[in-house]
């Protein structure tokens, strides 16, 4: 794939998404809630719909290219192979129900398994945060550069309490300078990618929820790995972190020490 091949794909995305913000006050002001696993596992005719949107672009401007989302079915589709979308329309549905605020529509571009273009759109607060294979990443086009080295003793780390034991979490405390959580993966992972958190921790994530920040990660120097230190699968996805190369060692040894990050 040629630059002005995956620059002309990033314009028609970007003008995707910018269209998408006539769609969504609509959906909201009408919104209803559906439940899945469980009270907590929400979903919406947003997430639903600009999911919809989006297949049906795909089906219109890049026909050849599969769309890999939550709110479908997957079967059949390996993010590995051939043109690949992975999408989180909304993600921090919660969120979204409860605060009106602290979500993001999540997209990765695969080309046989390789990242390359990644978007994360905080709709709420109007910014479009993307990176573009080997031409860096980008807020609402300003050029982000690589955060500086952040120490884990100076580092807010971002994690969900609930699924750390007492131990590895207070290591963690102990460690850092503090404790942050927004509740919506691409937003706390964005903290990292701006340098603001040290790093995010996330021990159940769906491919979804983490297909932007591969190259984001690469474009910017940051650490992303399976909690265990290793790739993450595309397909499955890990329990993974996201994380400054700073704390990224003295993060993992704290998670993997004792008794390690499972209840």
């Amino acid at each position: 794939m040629t630059n002005y091949q995956l620059n002309d794909i990033d314009q028609m995305v970007t003008e995707w998404l910018e269209n998408i913000d006539n769609i969504i006050p609509k959906l909201i002001f009408d919104m209803h809630t559906e439940t899945k696993l469980n009270r907590f596992d929400l979903v919406t005719n947003v997430d639903q719909q600009i999911q919809n949107e989006f297949q049906q672009f795909l089906s219109k401007h890049l026909p050849d290219h599969q769309l890999f989302a939550e709110e479908k079915s997957n079967e059949g589709i390996d993010p590995r192979q051939g043109h690949v979308w992975i999408m989180d329309p909304i993600d921090g549905t919660a969120n979204l129900v409860k605060q009106q605020e602290d979500y993001c529509i999540i997209l990765g571009y695969f080309v046989d398994g390789e990242p390359k273009l990644s978007y994360i759109y905080d709709y709420p607060h109007g910014h479009l945060y993307k990176a573009i294979e080997n031409k860096g990443a980008y807020d609402n086009n300003q050029i982000l550069l690589a955060p500086p080295i952040i120490d884990i003793k100076d580092a807010i780390l971002s994690f969900n309490t609930q699924v750390l034991n007492d131990e590895t979490m207070h290591e963690l405390y102990e460690a850092s300078f503090g404790h942050r959580i927004i509740g919506s993966c691409g937003l706390d992972s964005l903290r990292v990618i701006k340098g603001q958190f040290g790093a995010h921790i996330n021990t159940n994530p769906k491919p979804w929820d983490i297909a932007a920040q591969f190259l984001f990660a690469k474009e910017l120097g940051l650490k992303m790995s399976s909690l265990d230190g290793k790739q993450i699968d595309l397909s499955t996805a890990a329990p993974f972190i996201i994380s400054n190369e700073g704390c990224y060692k003295e993060v993992l040894e704290i998670l993997n020490s004792g008794s390690g990050y499972g209840k």
